[in-house]
């Protein structure tokens, strides 16, 4: 068998990384099934981060979008803290200490649901909105140039910096905040090896 090259490389190394990652964040059983996850939503989220560079709409700009991700993962999270506790330790984890807290322990259960969701979703509109604004900026600022006003000629010219940090850099590090996060709180519910 010969050695991958190429875009196979970069695939093998991607989902290589990946899958130490989760097995470092969670263990090897659980790695088995959580590393296909995360390594679908991470290209996902990605792929979706990075369409702001071809002017088109990031899907991860669309509430419904990044909820629906963080409820895969908090649905996830939820049965592995069930089959970890059984169904009446879980249940005993609302009223702990004492059973008046049941009400803040069902929203510190949501929180991160609500968290994972607004984090993706804001910092990705936010960029959207932000050159937005930029583009509209340079294009009323062209207009003051005879001859060539009607055209937007310094958005070209300052845009590849900024697509640089809100698209890439930006999308990049949401993208793996959310991954990291993904591992995480499915990891804090297994049992300590």
């Amino acid at each position: 068998m010969e050695e991958p090259k190429g875009l196979v490389n970069i695939a093998v190394l991607i989902v290589d990384t990946i899958n130490g990652m989760v097995v470092q964040n969670t263990n090897s059983q659980m790695a088995k099934n959580l590393a296909p996850y995360v390594c679908s939503i991470a290209m996902y989220i990605l792929v979706s981060n990075l369409m702001g560079l071809l002017s088109l709409s990031s899907p991860t700009g669309n509430y419904s979008v990044t909820l629906s991700l963080a409820l895969i993962t908090f649905v996830w999270k939820e049965i592995v803290c069930l089959r970890t506790n059984g169904f009446k330790n879980y249940m005993h984890a609302f009223i702990e200490p004492i059973v008046p807290f049941v009400i803040p322990n069902f929203f510190g259960k949501v929180a991160p649901l609500l968290s994972m969701s607004l984090r993706l979703f804001g910092n990705i509109l936010s960029g959207t909105i932000i050159m937005t604004l930029v583009y509209a900026f340079t294009g009323w600022l062209s207009s003051f140039i005879p001859v060539i006003g009607g055209f937007n000629f310094i958005g070209p010219i300052i845009a590849p910096v900024l697509h640089a940090y809100f698209d890439v850099f930006s999308g990049c590090i949401q993208m793996f905040i959310f991954i990291t996060l993904t591992q995480v709180l499915i990891g804090n519910e297994l049992p300590m090896e």
